[in-house]
């Protein structure tokens, strides 16, 4: 038997292939929002985790008592994000370097004075933070981290930047707030040696005033001097000619605007 359209261009063989070309699409589509609706779930659970170790990217155990086995480390061969926040940690696991795929790590409010050796295996990190972890001394191991964009060390008791950081040669933006310990001076010539550093925070660091090496900075585009003691806008930013944000509010100047835009400086001036 044949089937002859008259009224179509298209033959029944097109009209089987389009057909089962339909069924792989919508079978294919299926599986990547499935897949996708497994990246953004995010567990809270160890236990819960466990049960599924190789399909977990993010996992919040921030506020908890934890206790996770040596060996369980490794069956997180997907795991992305990772929060340990406030969960007063007197020491980092070993095996936290198994963690190959992590690219976002919060390690705030703990206790630990140190980190582990295998933590420079975790080559993919890109942001972390050791906020409010009072470290006398930035652990060495962090300058291992070579694709880290954003570090967050506010909060902590250190004076200075170590010289190992010249290799962060990717860091796009750091925090140092609340630092009440830290000498900007003595940090100027490691800052000045990450080539990608576009952002810098200096909030409530009681500041007065930027060292005049301060103005050698000339790659940066934010900076945030928030909740300090400035008087007026710092000569030292004012030669700096890529910057076009500088967070100025909560300090000591006298002004009639909340907001200066080009106010004679090139840059955006929030007070």
């Amino acid at each position: 038997m044949q089937f002859i359209y008259k009224n179509s261009h298209m033959s029944f063989k097109s009209i089987i292939s389009l057909l089962f070309l339909l069924i792989i699409y919508n079978s294919v589509a299926g599986q990547t929002e499935v897949a996708s609706l497994q990246v953004g779930k995010e567990y809270n659970s160890i236990e819960e985790a466990l049960k599924n170790p190789d399909k977990v990217y993010r996992l919040d155990l921030s506020n908890q008592n934890i206790n996770i086995p040596g060996e369980a480390w490794a069956k997180f061969t997907k795991l992305e994000y990772l929060s340990l926040r406030n969960d007063h940690l007197s020491e980092i696991p070993e095996e936290i370097g198994l963690l190959k795929s992590l690219r976002i790590l919060d390690l705030s409010g703990n206790d630990f004075v140190s980190l582990p050796q295998s933590f420079r295996n975790l080559t993919n990190l890109e942001y972390l933070s050791l906020k409010d972890d009072h470290l006398n001394e930035i652990p060495e191991e962090i300058s291992f981290l070579r694709n880290l964009k954003t570090l967050d060390l506010s909060g902590n008791d250190f004076k200075s930047l170590p010289r190992s950081f010249r290799n962060l040669t990717n860091l796009e933006e750091i925090f140092l707030n609340d630092e009440k310990k830290f000498v900007l001076n003595k940090s100027i010539p490691v800052l000045l040696s990450l080539p990608s550093l576009r952002v810098m925070h200096l909030e409530n660091d009681d500041l007065r005033r930027l060292p005049r090496s301060f103005s050698q900075l000339t790659n940066l585009e934010s900076l945030y001097l928030n909740k300090n003691r400035f008087k007026a806008v710092p000569r030292e930013i004012q030669v700096l000619n890529n910057l076009r944000l500088v967070d100025l509010h909560e300090n000591n100047l006298k002004v009639l605007s909340k907001t200066v835009q080009d106010s004679g400086f090139g840059f955006k001036v929030v007070f």
